[in-house]
C-alpha cells in the first residue's frame, strides 16, 4: 500500500495493520522526524537498530531478531537503514512469515521506479510504501505553522525569512525553529530579534563559493576555498544552501526539456530568478544534466548522513569535500 508522507505525518496509525514499512527518498529531515514519531508511539516495544550492510555481512543478525523472541518485550521494533535491491531477496522472505508481532521499519535514499524492493512494497497487502520527496516552499510553511504552533508574532515576513534561510531544507528550518522556542520562552515572536538570531545562510563569500563549484570554474574554487572559512556549526546551512541550488538547476533542466530552449526556460521557472542572478544560471546549467544534478542529489544526501554520523568536528571538512566532488561533476563531460 501506497501512503502520502504527509498524511502519515498527521496519522502515524495508518500503518498500524502492517508489519513491514519502507520510507524512502531524498527527503532526511522528513524521515527522521518520522523515525522519532515511531519510536515514541511504539515505546513499550524493545527497539533494535541495524544498517543493512551489516545484515549482508551476517545474515543471522536479523533472523535471530525476527524469528526468536525477546527477553524483555513482547513485540520488537527493528529499523534498517540505508536500504537498496541487495535486501529485497531477504525481506521476500520475511513476507511469508505468519508471526506478524514484530514490526519492521526500513528507510532508504532514492528509488527508481525499477526498484525491486520498492515493487515488492508497493504490491503486497502485508506492506507499506512511504516516498519521502523534497519540501517545497507549500510543505514547509504548513511544517512551520504546526511547530509554532500556539506562538504569537508570527507573519508572512518571518515565515519567508525561515523557509528562504534554510535554502528548503527541513533540517535547516527545524534548527531555526529549535532557536527561536529557546529565545522566545514567553511564545511573543519578535520579527527584529529573529532576523538578528537566524544565521545567514547565504553570505557573500559562501555564495561565490558555491557558485565557482557549480560553474567548474577551478581556480575561482582554489581562491575561496583558501580565504573563505567554513564553520562546523553552520554545516547545515551550507548544505541548505547547496541542496536550494542543486533543486534550482534541476527545475530548470526540466523546463529545457519542454522549451527545448536554456533562456527561455531561465525565464520560465518559478519562483522567478532574479535578474541579476540569470546570468549566473545560465553559466551553471551550461554545465548540468539530469544525470549529473541526480548523482549530485545522491553525494548531497550521502555528506548529510555522514555528518550525522561523525563528530560535529569534522563538519567543515566534510563540506569542503563536497564542493570538491560537486566541481567535479561539473566539470566533467559526462
Amino acid at each position: 500500500m501506497i501512503f502520502k508522507s504527509f498524511l502519515v505525518e498527521k496519522k502515524l496509525s495508518l500503518l498500524d495493520n502492517y508489519p513491514f514499512i519502507l520510507f524512502y527518498g531524498e527527503n532526511i529531515g522528513l524521515k527522521d522526524e518520522i523515525k522519532f514519531e515511531i519510536k515514541k508511539k511504539y515505546s513499550t516495544f524493545e527497539q533494535i537498530n541495524f544498517n543493512q550492510d551489516e545484515i549482508n555481512k551476517n545474515e543471522r543478525l536479523l533472523d535471530e531478531q525476527i524469528y526468536n523472541s525477546s527477553l524483555f518485550n513482547e513485540n520488537k521494533l527493528i529499523f534498517i537503514n540505508e536500504v537498496s535491491d541487495k535486501i529485497e531477496k531477504k525481506i521476500s522472505e520475511y513476507l511469508d512469515n505468519k508471526e506478524e508481532k514484530n514490526k519492521l521499519f526500513l528507510f532508504g535514499q532514492i528509488l527508481d521506479k525499477k526498484s525491486k524492493l520498492r515493487s515488492l512494497f508497493e504490491k503486497n497487502k502485508k506492506t507499506a510504501i512511504i516516498p519521502c520527496y523534497q519540501d517545497n516552499y507549500r510543505t514547509l510553511l504548513e511544517y512551520l505553522k504546526k511547530k509554532l504552533e500556539g506562538f504569537s508574532g508570527i507573519n508572512q515576513d518571518i515565515a519567508n525569512l525561515l523557509i528562504e534561510n534554510s535554502g528548503l531544507d527541513r533540517k535547516v528550518l527545524c534548527n531555526e525553529i529549535d532557536k527561536i522556542k529557546s529565545l522566545f520562552l514567553d511564545k511573543n515572536i519578535n520579527q527584529k530579534k529573529v532576523s538578528e538570531l537566524i544565521n545567514d545562510a547565504y553570505s557573500v563569500d559562501f555564495d561565490k563559493l558555491r557558485d565557482s563549484c557549480f560553474e567548474g570554474d577551478k581556480n575561482k574554487l582554489n581562491q575561496y576555498l583558501g580565504n573563505v572559512v567554513i564553520q562546523n556549526e553552520d554545516a547545515y546551512f551550507y548544505l541548505g544552501s547547496l541542496n536550494q541550488r542543486i533543486q534550482k538547476l534541476s527545475q530548470i533542466q526540466n523546463q529545457i526539456d519542454l522549451d527545448k530552449n536554456i533562456e527561455s526556460a531561465i525565464e520560465s521557472v518559478k519562483p522567478k530568478i532574479f535578474w541579476k542572478d540569470k546570468p549566473v544560471f545560465l553559466k551553471q546549467i551550461r554545465k548540468w544534466n539530469s544525470k549529473k544534478l541526480n548523482n549530485a542529489k545522491n553525494i548531497l544526501a550521502e555528506t548529510e548522513i555522514k555528518m550525522k554520523t561523525r563528530l560535529n568536528s569534522y563538519n567543515s571538512t566534510l563540506i569542503k569535500n563536497l564542493l570538491i566532488r560537486l566541481y567535479q561533476i561539473a566539470s566533467s563531460t559526462s
